[in-house]
């Protein structure tokens, strides 16, 4: 009879006999990128909040497992992840997961430095004299890592962003890209005199939409996530909360079907 079972399961519904197999607890993977992703948060993020109050309207928990971004990223496509959270997109990453299609942050990222550089940025060439910080694991638009080889620009690479700026104060590296938010959150660790010696360019270096990624082993968490968040900001107490709150720019125009 199991047999049985287990056959009419594989031949009739292997996506519903596979979400049953699959825990109600999903392990996600992530690295520390506050305020979106912070394990000292004690909802462990703004993004970490979404993502959980989304699969919850499914009855899935979720226990995100805090890491090194590079590893983050690998350890995300084994079985026993449902995916990682969360990522700019590329066409490597979209060869390795399932892109969900909402995306759920929007940010601006810029070039941070010691107000004593002498540094104006208008085009990527402008880097070419000084040491960039390059965090491992990170998503970087090509057309930068293009320039870092066109132009031979210094690289310090780097595990943990949490020391992007102390790297800048104590003259390891020129200069580091961080998002506003995640810039200001670690700035808080500062002295208001370290604080005071960083600046940036207006120019943005890039701008970039995060997005949960899906494990391949798991694709029907697609439609679960999906359409949680879609469900979520129908609410507008909701959605005005996490814009607010959160990531600081409206994304409802954007959600697709």
């Amino acid at each position: 009879m199991f047999r049985l079972l287990a056959c009419l399961c594989f031949t009739l519904s292997a996506p519903l006999c596979t979400a049953q197999s699959l825990s109600k607890t999903l392990h996600i993977s992530t690295g520390q990128w506050p305020p979106y992703m912070d394990q000292s948060r004690r909802d462990q993020g703004c993004v970490a909040k979404l993502i959980r109050d989304a699969f919850a309207l499914s009855d899935f928990k979720v226990r995100f497992v805090f890491m090194p971004w590079e590893r983050a990223y690998q350890e995300g496509m084994k079985k026993e992840f449902a995916g990682s959270a969360y990522w700019y997109f590329s066409e490597k990453r979209a060869q390795d997961y399932i892109y969900t299609t909402p995306p759920i942050t929007e940010e601006i990222s810029r070039f941070y430095h010691l107000k004593t550089l002498n540094f104006v940025y208008q085009s990527y060439k402008d880097l070419a004299p000084h040491r960039l910080i390059l965090n491992q694991g990170l998503t970087y638009p090509e057309e930068l890592l293009q320039a870092v080889k066109d132009y031979e620009i210094s690289i310090v690479n780097a595990t943990y962003t949490t020391k992007n700026l102390s790297y800048l104060l104590r003259g390891r590296a020129d200069i580091a890209i961080l998002t506003e938010q995640t810039k200001a959150s670690y700035a808080q660790s500062l002295t208001e005199a370290q604080q005071q010696q960083i600046t940036y360019q207006e120019k943005p270096a890039f701008i970039k939409q995060g997005y949960l990624l899906i494990n391949k082993h798991h694709h029907f968490l697609v439609s679960v996530f999906n359409n949680g968040v879609e469900q979520l900001w129908q609410d507008q107490n909701y959605y005005n909360d996490y814009i607010t709150n959160c990531v600081k720019t409206r994304l409802r125009t954007v959600l697709k079907d």
